[in-house]
């Protein structure tokens, strides 16, 4: 196998020793080195509390994130509210929606619980989850793979019913590692008149996101974003936004806080923009990390870029694999699924439980990391792999001591 695929991310730009090959960051993405700068430098001024600068080194770091976030999604930086992780983005739209007892949300079968649990804990007010299986065979043991055929997208506008109010998906699902296409629901919730809320934090970053009809996307940035645990981003549509009921506090205000002791006097106690769902201080130290590694994609070409990247390395490693009998019909099953364009960031092979322990097991030995999650061994690229990662992987995943 020899190729040269140069990545759009240069290596150089993590702190990442070579006999490392981190395929997992659809668990926790790698800090870049740039972002570690900027936290240090913060953290200098915090020693120095007296040389703070409230709009440069508080404000600025709040708007600077939204602004990074709104361009890496194409939308507006006002449409951007800062949480704290992707779950914190989806109890704001949860507990915020005025919901009337009977009301229903639908969901995918096998939601991670960022996506499951804010609409199960509505049961207290009357409302109904729905959850959905996407293909035949999912719910059954053991679960059968999703293929290049399955319709996921109109199973769930099928389920869609009277009471309906909110579906809510996973972009990219963090076990099987199917991706939704978000354009085919948005335009079926909108004809059927309901919001659709998205979770997508296994996709932001990796791939570009199309956001038209879209009522709220919620991320934490620590995976594809490359950021730090605990800091994460959420969009709304601005008609959909102001039927939420606000969670901000003291920073939510129509106009900035002021440090003069005296706030201007307002006619509307919260801010119209995406800051009526922030709910407190945010931490600045990973608001400017977060920022960072953002503009670091961005750079770097952006998601629609390092999406392509990947999927040239997906395509790469599945040629290197399909040879193999014990590696054939996956190989097929992930061919199959990018070129119907229903792939993420990370393949996520459906494997023999013994098989794919003994292939973490190895993979752990060789300075790999990967994971597993439900029964599906998972390999995520980004944009710093290269062809050399691919052959690396392969000759892990093709050792005879594997099967």
């Amino acid at each position: 196998m020899t190729h040269t695929l140069s990545p759009p991310i240069p290596r150089e730009r993590f702190d990442m020793p070579p006999e490392v090959l981190w395929l997992s960051h659809c668990k926790d993405g790698p800090l870049p080195r740039i972002s570690a700068d900027v936290v240090r430098d913060l953290l200098e001024t915090e020693l120095r509390p007296w040389d703070l600068r409230w709009s440069e080194d508080f404000l600025d770091v709040q708007r600077g994130l939204r602004e990074a976030g709104a361009a890496l999604l194409g939308a507006r930086a006002e449409d951007m509210s800062l949480v704290t992780c992707t779950s914190t983005g989806l109890e704001a739209v949860a507990l915020g929606y005025p919901w009337q007892h009977g009301d229903e949300v639908v969901i995918p079968l096998g939601e991670f619980p960022s996506n499951r649990l804010p609409w199960l804990a509505l049961a207290r007010r009357g409302v109904t989850c729905t959850e959905v299986p996407l293909w035949d065979g999912q719910a059954a043991t053991p679960v059968r793979a999703p293929h290049a055929g399955i319709d996921a997208e109109q199973r769930l506008l099928d389920a869609i019913g009277p009471r309906t109010r909110i579906v809510a998906v996973s972009w990219v699902r963090y076990q099987d590692g199917i991706r939704l296409d978000l354009a085919k629901l948005a335009c079926g919730c909108r004809e059927r008149g309901v919001h659709l809320v998205v979770d997508g934090i296994q996709g932001a970053g990796t791939v570009a996101a199309s956001l038209d009809g879209v009522s709220a996307f919620a991320t934490g940035g620590h995976k594809g974003l490359l950021g730090l645990q605990g800091q994460g981003l959420l969009w709304t549509d601005s008609a959909f936004r102001q039927q939420l009921t606000p969670l901000g506090t003291w920073l939510s205000a129509p106009d900035d806080f002021s440090q003069s002791g005296t706030q201007k006097p307002n006619l509307e106690t919260w801010a119209q923009d995406g800051r009526r769902l922030e709910a407190g201080s945010p931490s600045i130290l990973s608001c400017a990390a977060l920022a960072a590694s953002i503009r670091l994609l961005l750079d770097c070409g952006g998601a629609a870029t390092i999406h392509a990247h990947i999927a040239r390395l997906q395509r790469l490693l599945l040629s290197a694999l399909e040879a193999d009998a014990r590696w054939a019909a996956e190989a097929a099953r992930w061919k199959g699924l990018i070129d119907a364009d229903k792939a993420g960031s990370t393949l996520c092979f459906a494997l023999p439980s013994r098989m794919s322990e003994r292939l973490v097991q190895m993979a752990e030995a060789q300075g790999i990391r990967t994971s597993t999650r439900e029964g599906y061994l998972r390999v995520a690229f980004h944009g710093w792999h290269d062809a050399g990662d691919v052959e690396r992987c392969a000759a892990w995943l093709l050792s005879p001591d594997g099967a």
